[in-house]
């Protein structure tokens, strides 16, 4: 039987009224921002968005990647409003560096903090210094800020060279001409994941590892490899998941629980050597955990709880994870890039090469000492972080009604004041900022040489933050990247492998495309290795 005239008044009547109440709320948000800028029906990354072509009212799937390179030119304004009809608060996003420095430079007293909900994958893991804000972040910063130093960094290249000694060893590459690296993410992945233990953790494996624990089952190397492996899985995966059948989750379900206990055991232990008359074991170790076990109990006042070093909870991990593990699927995936970017243009791989054999030669390994002599492969990683900023946005909200002053639109001179109201986000787009033409001409080149006399530490390179909560461990991936890719470089020739009458740049679309998650990365390609024969020395 068709339903009847009073189903379809009711069904009028409450299709009117979310109509009328969505509308009052799209009105609401414009009113919100303060400023005219630009309406759409849905969130750039809002599934109802998926489906639907880009245009002018739906940014679409295209706003991942491509749409944000272009977006800001097409509305000619460095600002832009997004306020949702159907669902989700309205937000301010900006490729202005201008505009993000006024929310991004304060100090732990800025009114300006991280929102919870846009952080809460990282407070999940427990209170850290990439989540907290205020005070609370003061405390960790001036706790975790003097484990990153030179004999840091020096134990970080000292590792990454032992690791590519123990890859060409392992594989076999001492007796090949030609290696294929399918895909280079595996490589770099492992590479990471490895420096990361012994550095993080003074945890040393070697390049292949089977070992199990004492009792056969999962070993610490294994339980950190899933634990590494599954950082963006675990970061979109409800917590009802893992009680699904499912293999991985179990997995997972079992690394988490075993670094846990073997975490909070590592912890008793380093102070144990810290508080014991022997103090030899102790000066052995360098590595990052230990810092920061020995910064909490030399200072009382800013101490760190064992659950803010390693949360309590068993489905996720604290503070050294949060640091240590933050840095690894983004500097993997940074290297990978590079490798492919350097093959794809071999012009700027050659010159690097000489740089390299001028500074080093072909006969030693290069140590940390050489590190500034290798400036030329550092602009390489820089520019390729550029291309592909891990960290591809930045999100703060005002704890107050605010002002900032933004670039007038159309390209007109000078700044004018608008109003923000508590809690409205503020987005900073990173892609948008590194290819933004006002900061990178021709930002869709790759050119190394736009980093020329461009430090390591320097807040230029904006793909790691800028102001007070820059990347921490920004130095460690450097320095982790410039080794490594030296010695691919030196020894190596990269080529890309490309399809039949397939021109570079057609490479490069095809391959160098990215996934977006929590973090962005570009996806699995490989490269092909070709030894170099030795030459003497450039003058």
């Amino acid at each position: 039987m068709p339903p009847g005239p009073d189903w379809l008044v009711l069904a009028s009547a409450v299709l009117s009224i979310f109509v009328v109440s969505r509308v009052l709320k799209f009105i609401a948000g414009i009113k919100s921002r303060g400023s005219r800028a630009h309406e759409y029906h849905f969130l750039p990354s809002a599934f109802l968005a998926l489906p639907f072509p880009t245009s002018w009212w739906n940014p679409g799937v295209a706003w991942v990647w491509k749409w944000r390179r272009s977006f800001y030119k097409q509305w000619r304004s460095e600002v832009v409003s997004f306020v949702p009809f159907l669902r989700g608060p309205p937000f301010i996003y900006t490729c202005s560096l201008e505009v993000a420095r006024q929310f991004l430079s304060g100090g732990f007293q800025s009114v300006w903090v991280k929102p919870k909900w846009s952080v809460e994958t990282l407070l999940e893991w427990g209170p850290n210094l990439v989540s907290v804000n205020k005070e609370v972040w003061r405390r960790h910063r001036r706790i975790v800020g003097p484990a990153f130093n030179p004999t840091t960094y020096s134990l970080v290249w000292a590792e990454t060279l032992r690791v590519y000694r123990d890859i060409i060893t392992t594989e076999g590459w001492t007796q090949k001409d030609v290696v294929i690296l399918d895909p280079v993410q595996t490589y770099t992945t492992r590479l990471a994941f490895l420096v990361i233990s012994a550095c993080g953790f003074g945890l040393s494996f070697p390049w292949k590892d089977e070992t199990k624990s004492d009792n056969g089952g999962m070993g610490i190397h294994e339980a950190m490899r899933i634990w590494a492996s599954t950082v963006t899985l675990r970061a979109i995966t409800p917590s009802w998941a893992y009680r699904l059948p499912f293999k991985l989750f179990r997995d997972i379900t079992i690394s988490t629980q075993m670094l846990r206990d073997s975490l909070g055991k590592m912890i008793l232990e380093r102070r144990a050597e810290m508080n014991s008359e022997t103090t030899a074991s102790n000066v052995e170790k360098k590595d990052i955990f230990t810092l920061l076990v020995r910064a909490s109990e030399e200072d009382s006042k800013l101490q760190l709880s064992d659950s803010e070093l390693v949360s309590e909870n068993i489905t996720t991990l604290g503070n050294v994870f949060a640091l240590m593990f933050a840095g690894h699927e983004t500097t993997a995936s940074t290297i990978a890039a590079t490798i492919g970017l350097l093959g794809l243009y071999s012009e700027i791989q050659e010159d690097i090469y000489k740089k390299i054999i001028k500074a080093v030669g072909h006969d030693r390994d290069p140590t940390f000492e050489d590190f500034h002599q290798l400036e030329a492969v550092a602009h390489a990683f820089y520019e390729a972080l550029r291309l592909f900023p891990a960290g591809y946005i930045m999100i703060r909200e005002a704890t107050e009604d605010t002002t900032i002053s933004i670039p007038n639109a159309d390209g007109q001179p000078g700044m004018r004041q608008i109003p923000i109201p508590k809690d409205l986000p503020m987005v900073v787009d990173v892609v948008g900022i590194q290819y933004n033409p006002r900061y990178f001409p021709d930002p869709e080149k790759y050119d190394p040489s736009r980093w020329r006399g461009v430090m390591a530490e320097s807040e230029d390179i904006t793909a790691f933050s800028i102001g007070p909560r820059t990347c921490p461990g920004r130095k460690f991936a450097v320095v982790e990247a410039v080794c490594f890719l030296t010695l691919i470089v030196r020894d190596w020739i990269i080529e890309p492998i490309m399809n039949p009458g397939e021109t570079g740049e057609e490479w490069r679309e095809r391959v160098m495309q990215t996934h977006t998650a929590v973090t962005l990365t570009v996806k699995h390609f490989p490269v092909r290795l070709r030894r170099r024969a030795r030459a003497a020395p450039p003058v």
